[in-house]
């Protein structure tokens, strides 16, 4: 298998995004996360926000309206979301692993601006190749389009390429544009199936 291309996603692969934890680690009144992840946290105001046609300003107000709490609540907890996606030191150390190895890396992501802002000077960035951000590209995952822009913005072969996302649905959409894919659900798995596909 001739791989040349590894893309990855960012929440959940590269950096932590792990809503049990945020719940319990949240300095505020717990009523607000516990209430949004009850009721299905990623509502449409949130998908917006990550395809770039709405604001921060603009998705905490819906927020505000559909967790009937105050907008500066909200505020404070989406602020608090975006300071703790810490690096995750295992993914960061095999990033750096296929960069000395000669593979071309990319980062393909549903992100808002905003998020994309505060993470992109870390020095994980530095080793990708191309970066594909949601709100930069008014697409989002698993849209067919999305990958396509990946694809044609780098002119990369999907049937060179490893895409790995912590959602069956984005590796599904992935595989059948021709991608080879890994399911980051579990992380060590995750891993063992990288090494095994990339034969490292």
């Amino acid at each position: 298998m001739n791989m040349k291309n590894v893309v990855f996603d960012l929440g959940g692969v590269v950096v932590d995004w792990n809503p049990q934890r945020l719940l319990q680690e949240y300095p505020g009144d717990k009523a607000l996360p516990v209430s949004l992840f009850e009721r299905g946290f990623f509502q449409e105001y949130w998908v917006d926000f990550d395809r770039g046609t709405v604001s921060q300003e603009k998705m905490v107000e819906e927020m505000s309206d559909f967790a009937r709490r105050p907008f500066q609540e909200c505020w404070e907890f989406v602020e608090y979301i975006k300071h703790s996606l810490s690096d995750i030191p295992k993914t960061v150390s095999l990033i750096e692993r296929l960069s000395v190895e000669g593979y071309n890396l990319y980062c393909l992501s549903n992100m808002s601006i905003e998020f994309y802002d505060y993470l992109k000077v870390r020095d994980v960035f530095t080793y990708f190749n191309g970066q594909i951000i949601s709100a930069l590209e008014k697409l989002v995952k698993p849209e067919p389009e999305i990958y396509m822009r990946l694809v044609e913005r780098y002119h990369i072969k999907p049937e060179e390429t490893l895409f790995i996302d912590d959602l069956s649905k984005n590796t599904e959409a992935a595989e059948k544009l021709g991608f080879h894919t890994v399911l980051f659900a579990d992380r060590e798995r995750g891993y063992e199936q990288i090494e095994k596909l990339l034969g490292i």
